[in-house]
């Protein structure tokens, strides 16, 4: 039976349609969550997180490989109670054998230090993919495998110079290895099919060296991320001085010595220069 025959039965056992208010596209590509799992390169310790985890066919994956590997977890984040309900009836074993933890929730708003995430294996809903991905590199999660929207998946792999290159490439990039492993799924490994081509990404944590506070000000700076640096810094000095109780301001932009140069023209390590030499 393939996946697509699979859903087909469990829509009807448990009585349910994907949701578009939930940006629910259920994976049926079966070869594309086998890879995906084998990349996470689970090993003894690591508690992965699943966020969206729907019918379950990526944790199945995901906890065939945790199976004989000691002290692994998989958490799954789901929102919708219909999914849960599924999940919690068809994996009942490994909930009560501590391999599988289902919270019913928000990703966005739970804490992945204190859940103790390590990893990150998920096909996410799309429209959350910036604030997730962010969430990811400010929890110091060391290693992501996520399916997302081709076009996001350009942007956040994007260095300076490129059009798509913005605050997230330059937050993402400072201080993780970013990879596209998979650069056009296509909209038919989904049910439904989604209106875009889709990627696979793998975000690995070279360094923990980000802050909240250094996003926002990478977010304010590249509203004017086509002018140069000193124009940049000055239109953006009332938000920032605000936001980040900047004093001296002024000041301290006069010392740096790329002021000239467009913002998105700046690496993300002369941004973070930037950034430290101003803060």
């Amino acid at each position: 039976m393939n996946l697509f025959e699979e859903l087909q039965q469990l829509m009807l056992k448990y009585n349910f349609r994907p949701e578009k208010k939930l940006s629910q596209f259920f994976c049926i590509n079966e070869a594309l969550l086998t890879y995906m799992a084998q990349k996470a390169q689970i090993k003894n310790g690591d508690t992965i997180l699943e966020v969206g985890a729907g019918t379950g066919f990526l944790t199945k994956k995901l906890l065939e490989k945790t199976k004989n590997i000691e002290n692994t977890k998989v958490i799954v984040i789901e929102q919708d109670r219909n999914m849960t309900a599924l999940l919690e009836n068809e994996y009942k074993n490994e909930i009560e054998n501590k391999k599988l933890q289902i919270i019913y929730g928000d990703a966005l708003e739970e804490d992945f230090v204190k859940l103790k995430i390590n990893k990150v294996v998920s096909l996410p809903p799309y429209h959350i993919s910036t604030a997730l991905t962010n969430k990811i590199i400010l929890s110091n999660i060391e290693k992501s495998i996520m399916v997302i929207d081709r076009g996001f998946a350009m942007k956040v792999t994007a260095f300076e110079g490129l059009t798509e290159y913005n605050a997230l490439s330059a937050f993402v990039n400072l201080n993780s290895k970013i990879e596209i492993l998979e650069e056009n799924i296509s909209a038919t490994s989904f049910f439904p099919s989604p209106n875009c081509l889709s990627a696979l990404i793998k975000i690995d944590l070279d360094e923990k060296n980000t802050s909240k506070e250094y996003f926002l000000f990478l977010k304010e700076l590249f509203r004017h991320k086509n002018k140069d640096l000193s124009k940049a810094l000055k239109q953006s000095e009332g938000e920032l001085t605000k936001t980040l109780k900047i004093k001296n301001f002024k000041k301290k932009t006069e010392k740096i010595k790329t002021l000239q140069k467009k913002v998105y023209l700046h690496t993300p390590k002369e941004l973070l220069k930037v950034f430290e030499e101003i803060k």
